[in-house]
């Protein structure tokens, strides 16, 4: 097991564009993308007015950051910082009264590498005490992918070292849990790349039927031949897809090395990497090629969801049964 324990998931799904709140008191810190395009601001929107009462900090990560970002919310700013100068503010995060620090991540327009790193520094954070985590998603529209998707594969390896996995037993071999996408080529490519003794399947169900058709098509080949590995997922309920991913990984940890491939929405590479806090045995790897970009310009459905988690040192959880 590792040092941490993930308690108390709860969720929220959000249909429309009207005001809502977080699962909690509002965040200390709020995180998210900080590209130009509609989806980006879409949940800030939704929690503005708990977020300007609460007086909550907001983050925007960026390559190239501004002091502020010239679209704030009615009365708050939202600071542009690199991922290294937010991933500093994640780990140096204050705590409330009870010793607890509170963070919300906006996953639908993080670059995944960004999402590796902020998720390195929660881990950070929680093994000094208590975390409130929200981690929230907003479903894209449907999109189909480009004519001229490149199935180029620069890079494969753990999103950092955080996530690397740890194993007593390096001769084990490696079973491998990929959570499909639309990215054409690249969860074949993958699987082909480690060599798998075992391979596992998610699928993602959402009410964009029209992305499921798509994963079908670009990975069919895989499909067939895993018909057997396949377990589907309700993107809009990531508490099922935690548990349902958590038991498949504790089941593989004594007999093979876990790797986990989260292609696909975004929520699912968050979901991997908190049972890879849990599940020190776990590695969460990441894919690069000519298709990975830290900008997303799609446009928000009318579908989201926040998902909250207590994130403490296994020690204490263990004092507090």
């Amino acid at each position: 097991m590792g040092e941490l324990a993930v308690l108390n998931l709860r969720q929220r799904q959000i249909e429309g564009k009207s005001p809502t709140a977080s699962l909690s008191k509002a965040p200390s810190l709020m995180v998210i993308a900080a590209d130009s395009g509609s989806r980006r601001g879409h949940l800030l929107d939704l929690l503005q007015e708990e977020i300007a009462t609460g007086d909550s900090r907001v983050v925007a990560v960026c390559d190239t950051p501004a002091p502020t970002d010239p679209k704030s919310l009615r009365r708050q700013q939202v600071e542009q910082l690199s991922c290294a100068a937010t991933c500093e503010t994640v780990r140096t995060l204050a705590r409330d009264t009870t010793g607890v620090a509170s963070i919300l991540i906006d996953l639908s327009c993080l670059a995944r590498q960004h999402i590796g790193d902020l998720f390195a520094a929660v881990k950070d954070l929680a093994k000094e005490g208590p975390v409130e985590l929200q981690i929230a998603y907003s479903l894209a529209r449907f999109v189909k992918p480009p004519v001229r998707w490149s199935t180029a594969i620069r890079r494969i390896a753990p999103v950092n070292s955080e996530f690397a996995g740890w194993t007593a037993a390096p001769d084990n071999p490696i079973e491998l849990v990929i959570a499909l996408g639309y990215e054409k080529g690249k969860a074949i490519g993958a699987a082909e790349y480690l060599e798998p003794s075992d391979t596992w399947l998610f699928v993602p169900i959402s009410p964009e039927e029209k992305y499921l058709r798509e994963v079908q098509v670009q990975n069919k080949e895989l499909l067939l031949e895993r018909k057997t590995k396949q377990l589907e997922y309700q993107v809009l309920s990531p508490i099922d897809s935690y548990h349902t991913l958590l038991s498949l990984v504790r089941g593989m940890r004594n007999v093979a090395r876990p790797i986990l491939l989260p292609f696909g929405p975004k929520i699912f590479f968050g979901l991997a990497l908190l049972v890879a806090m849990v599940i020190e045995e776990a590695a969460v790897w990441f894919v690069d090629g000519e298709n990975t970009s830290s900008s997303d310009m799609s446009q928000p459905s009318l579908h989201s969801v926040i998902m909250a988690c207590r994130i403490e040192p296994l020690s204490e959880s263990a004092a507090s049964t």
